[in-house]
C-alpha cells in the first residue's frame, strides 16, 4: 500500500521528520518556493484586478517533476511548509502545480515527536486568507520595486531600489542623523559629597546634592560659578542624617523571546547580526543531529510576535526549575506576558522544545554560534518561569547648611531569575550603605563637582532600529532582519562601531522620496498598510481593494515624478587636498565617493585624476579598523583592511583564519524578495552555466533558483520600450549586456528573436574601458 507524502521546504526539516515518522510517510522538500512572479516583467495584470502572473521559478522544473512523481503514487499528500504567510503561499503554489483539489496542511510550531503526532491529528485545509495577505504584500512590493526603482535609476543613479519598509528604515536613520547634527549641547553640573560615619572614616559613601532644605524642587546647577558658590557654603558645614527610608522591591523576570527581542538581544549580548541570528534559529528549529538520537528540533518556530507559551511547556519548565534550583525559584502558576500593540499571536514565543535539554547537554553537537544562541533562548525561557528577584532599598537624606543631599543603597536579597539570567551590571549596580541613624552626624571627606553636557540622541544600532520599526508598526517579524540587511547592502546606510549612519547616497534617495513619494516613506502610512495586511490575514478585508487603493494615487505620483529633474549625489569633503593633484599643480580635493563596494576616498577631479586613498603604490595602507562584527568562521573580530583592489572586510585572525566577507553589488540584489530558507536578501549571480538567483547568506545558506545549464534573464534596466517585439508583439525592454545596452523581448527566453537590436555603438569584442585602436 502506498504511503502518504509530506512536502516540506528544506532537506533539514525533511530529515528531522523522517526520523520521527520512520517508513510510514514519504517526505520530500520543495526547496522553498516553486512559483513566483517573473523577474523579467512586472508580472501583474493591473487592468484585471491586479492578477499575479505566476511562473515556475527557473531551475525548479526538476523539483516539480520529482514532486509530481512522488505525489502520483501517494495515498495522501500533506503540505508541511512553515506556519506563516510565506509558508502558506508555498503550500498554495505546491497545491497548484500538483493539481491538488483539497490540499491538507500540517501546522508545525515545533519539530518534536509529540508535536508532529499532534499536528498529524489536527490537519487543516488551506488558509486562503493567509495566502491572500502574502499575495497582497508581494503585489504591492512588486509594484513599488518595478515602477519606482527604474525611476530612481533615471533620476539619481543606476542600481538603486525602493521598498515600503526599507525606505522607511532609511528615513529613520537619516532623520536621526539630522537630529544629531542639529543638537546643541547644554551644560549642567552635579555635586557629590563623599561622606563617612564618625567611627568608620574608611567606609566612604556618596550622596548627591538634591535641593535646598524646605524646597522639594530639584536644584539645577547650570554653570561652574554657581557650583563654586554652593561649595563655599558647604565646605565648613555640619552634615547629619535627616531621614531614612527603607523598602523591599522586586524585579520580575523578562518574558520569553519573540522574533524582534531575540534579534535585539543577540545583537547586544552576542554581537550577532539579525540575519545571522535568524539563520541559526532556522537551523535550531529544523533539527540538529544529536548523536544516536538523530536530528531533533531544539526550539519552536522563530518568526513570532507573541509572548504566549503552552501550558505543557510552562509546567515542564517549572518542574525543571524546582528539581534543579529548588522550589523557591519556581513560579507557582503559569504567568501570562502581555505584548504591547496589536499582535497576530499565531505562534508561541521562541522557546526550547524541551527545557531538559540544557545548553551543556547539547554542547557537543552544536557549532559555537548555534550554542551561543541556543543558550540565550534557553536561559531567557527558563528565567521567564522563575520567581522575581528581591532587593532591599535604602534612601537617606542628609542635611548640610541649607542644602539636602541624597544617598541611595540597593542590596540583592534573593537572586530569583538572576540565577540563570545574567544581570545588567551597568544598570543594576549594588550599592550598600553603612548602618545609619536619624540625626547622626557625618564626616565630609570631599566635595566632588562634575561637569556634564546633554548628549544628542544616539545613532541607531541594528538592534535599536529593529526595536523602533516594531514600535512604529513598520514591518513584521519576518521582515525586520532582511530590512536592516538590505539598507546596508544597498549602501544607503553604513555601520561603524556598530552604529548606523546614512551615506550621502542614502540621504539623497531619502530626500527625493520624501519630496516626490511622501507616502512611501511615511511611517504612519506604512504602519497602516501592515494593519490592512493583517486584516486580510484575519479575513476582515479582501486584498484586491487594498492594492487598488494603494496603486491609484501611487500611479499618479509616478507620472508626476517623471517630469522632475535629475538629482546629483553630493560629494562630502574630507578636508584634505589630493596629494597627486598637489604634485601635478591641480586643485583636487579628497572627497567621499561611492562605488559598488561602498564608500571610498578619491579625488574630486575624477576622471582627470584617478587618485584613490589607500591604493597600493600611492601610500601605505591604513591599519585595520574594527567593524564591530564577529567572524562567522572562528569567532574573532572582523576588521576593515585595504588591499590593492580597495577596502574589504576580513577576519583579524589572518592568516590562521582566511575568512573574507563577500561584498555585494547593490544592483544585483533582488529588490522585493528574500530567501525562503533564512530570510536574507536574494542576489542575481552568474555561474558557469549562466545566471541564477542565490542567497546572500552563502555558504551558510545554499538556496538557489536556477539550476545547472539554465539561464535566468536579467531584469529590465529601464522602463518598457515603446516599440513591440517584431516576432511576438509583446513589449520590448532595454537590457544591460556585457557590450552595452540592447533591446530585447520582455518574454525572453520564451521568445528569442534572431538578433536583438543593439543600442550601443560599441562593436562586439571591444573592451568597455579601453577600446582597441587599430594601427594606422
Amino acid at each position: 500500500m502506498a504511503n502518504p507524502l509530506i512536502i516540506v521546504e528544506s532537506p533539514a526539516k525533511a530529515k528531522t521528520l523522517g526520523r520521527f515518522l520512520g517508513g510510514k510517510y514519504e517526505i520530500r522538500a520543495s526547496m522553498g518556493h516553486v512559483r513566483d512572479l517573473p523577474k523579467s516583467t512586472l508580472g501583474i495584470d493591473i487592468e484585471h484586478a491586479f492578477k499575479p502572473e505566476y511562473v515556475t521559478i527557473p531551475g525548479k522544473e526538476s523539483t516539480i517533476k520529482e514532486l509530481k512523481a512522488a505525489a502520483k503514487g501517494a495515498s495522501e499528500i500533506l503540505l508541511a511548509s512553515d506556519p506563516d504567510r510565506e509558508g502558506e503561499a508555498i503550500a498554495w503554489h505546491l497545491a497548484h502545480v500538483l493539481h491538488l483539489k483539497d490540499p491538507r496542511r500540517i501546522e508545525l510550531h515545533e519539530i518534536t515527536p509529540s508535536a508532529v503526532e499532534k499536528a498529524l491529528n489536527a490537519l487543516r485545509p488551506m488558509n486562503q486568507d493567509l495566502v491572500d495577505a502574502q499575495q497582497a504584500r508581494r503585489v504591492i512590493d512588486r509594484l513599488v520595486g518595478y515602477k519606482l526603482s527604474p525611476l530612481l535609476w533615471k533620476k539619481i543613479r543606476k542600481g538603486l531600489s525602493a521598498g515600503r519598509v526599507q525606505s522607511v528604515a532609511v528615513r529613520l536613520v537619516v532623520e536621526r542623523e539630522e537630529e544629531i547634527e542639529k543638537f546643541v549641547a547644554v551644560e549642567s553640573w552635579t555635586l557629590d559629597a563623599m561622606l563617612s560615619k564618625l567611627d568608620l572614616p574608611g567606609r566612604i559613601f556618596a550622596a548627591r546634592l538634591l535641593s535646598k532644605q524646605g524646597n522639594e524642587e530639584k536644584l539645577e546647577l547650570k554653570e561652574e560659578a554657581q557650583v563654586r558658590d554652593v561649595m563655599a557654603q558647604l565646605e565648613g558645614a555640619s552634615y547629619k542624617v535627616l531621614s531614612i527610608e527603607t523598602k523591599d522591591s522586586t524585579r520580575n523576570a523578562p518574558p520569553p523571546y519573540k522574533t524582534s527581542t531575540l534579534q535585539q538581544d543577540a545583537s547586544n549580548r552576542l554581537r550577532m547580526k539579525p540575519n545571522r541570528t535568524m539563520s541559526l534559529a532556522q537551523q535550531l528549529y529544523e533539527g540538529i543531529e544529536l548523536g544516536t538520537e538523530g536530528p531533533v528540533g531544539l526550539i519552536t518556530y522563530m518568526r513570532t510576535d507573541s509572548f504566549r507559551i503552552s501550558d505543557d511547556a510552562s509546567t515542564a519548565a517549572r518542574h525543571f526549575i524546582t528539581e534543579s534550583y529548588g522550589p523557591t525559584y519556581a513560579r507557582r502558576d503559569k504567568v501570562e506576558f502581555k505584548a504591547k500593540g496589536p499582535v497576530q499571536d499565531a505562534h508561541e514565543a521562541i522557546r526550547p522544545t524541551d527545557v531538559e535539554r540544557t545548553p551543556d547537554s547539547v554542547r557537543a553537537f552544536l557549532t559555537p554560534d548555534q550554542l551561543r544562541l541556543y543558550r540565550l533562548i534557553w536561559q531567557r525561557f527558563t528565567a521567564s518561569q522563575m520567581t522575581a528577584a528581591r532587593f532591599a532599598q535604602t534612601r537617606v537624606d542628609i542635611g548640610a547648611a541649607d542644602y539636602v543631599f541624597r544617598a541611595n543603597g540597593s542590596v540583592l536579597v534573593f537572586d530569583g531569575f538572576y540565577r540563570v539570567w545574567e544581570r545588567d551590571t551597568d544598570n543594576d549596580e549594588e550599592r550598600e550603605l553603612p548602618a545609619l541613624a536619624v540625626d547622626e552626624p557625618l564626616n565630609l571627606q570631599e566635595l566632588k563637582p562634575e561637569q556634564h553636557f546633554t548628549q544628542p540622541p544616539p545613532r541607531y544600532t541594528e538592534a535599536s532600529l529593529i526595536k523602533a520599526l516594531e514600535e512604529l508598526g513598520v514591518g513584521r517579524p519576518s521582515t525586520f532582519a532582511p530590512t536592516v540587511e538590505v539598507i546596508q547592502t544597498r549602501h544607503y546606510v553604513k555601520q561603524e562601531e556598530r552604529r548606523l549612519s546614512p551615506t550621502e547616497l542614502g540621504k539623497t534617495v531619502n530626500g527625493w522620496l520624501v519630496e516626490h513619494f511622501p507616502d512611501i516613506v511615511d511611517v504612519s502610512f506604512t504602519a497602516g498598510m501592515e494593519e490592512e495586511l493583517d486584516d486580510v490575514e484575519e479575513g476582515r478585508r479582501k486584498w484586491v481593494p487594498i492594492v487598488r487603493e494603494f496603486y491609484k494615487p501611487f500611479s499618479k505620483t509616478l507620472t508626476k515624478a517623471e517630469g522632475t529633474a535629475r538629482v546629483k549625489v553630493p560629494m562630502r569633503e574630507t578636508g584634505e587636498d589630493c596629494p597627486k593633484c598637489k604634485e601635478e599643480g591641480r586643485n583636487g580635493r579628497l572627497v567621499y565617493r561611492m562605488s559598488r563596494l561602498g564608500e571610498f576616498i578619491g579625488c574630486s577631479l575624477y576622471p582627470e585624476c584617478d587618485y584613490i586613498k589607500g591604493r597600493e603604490g600611492q601610500e601605505k595602507a591604513p591599519p585595520p579598523e574594527p567593524t564591530g562584527e564577529i567572524c562567522p568562521t572562528c569567532g574573532k573580530p572582523l576588521v576593515k583592511r585595504t588591499g590593492k583592489r580597495g577596502p574589504f572586510v576580513a577576519c583579524s585572525g589572518y592568516p590562521k583564519c582566511r575568512y573574507v566577507k563577500r561584498e555585494i553589488d547593490p544592483a544585483d540584489i533582488v529588490a522585493d524578495r528574500v530567501c525562503p530558507k533564512c530570510g536574507k536578501p536574494l542576489l542575481n549571480r552568474k555561474g558557469r552555466f549562466g545566471s541564477f538567483v542565490g542567497c546572500t547568506g552563502y555558504p551558510d545558506c545554499r538556496y538557489i533558483e536556477g539550476g545547472k545549464r539554465t539561464v535566468t534573464p536579467p531584469a529590465p534596466s529601464e522602463l518598457l520600450m515603446d516599440d513591440p517585439c517584431p516576432r511576438c508583439g509583446k513589449p520590448q525592454v532595454l537590457r544591460q549586456g556585457r557590450y552595452g545596452e540592447f533591446k530585447s523581448c520582455s518574454d525572453y527566453p520564451t521568445c528569442k528573436p534572431e538578433r536583438a537590436a543593439r543600442t550601443s555603438a560599441r562593436p562586439r569584442g571591444a573592451r568597455a574601458k579601453k577600446p582597441t585602436v587599430p594601427a594606422a
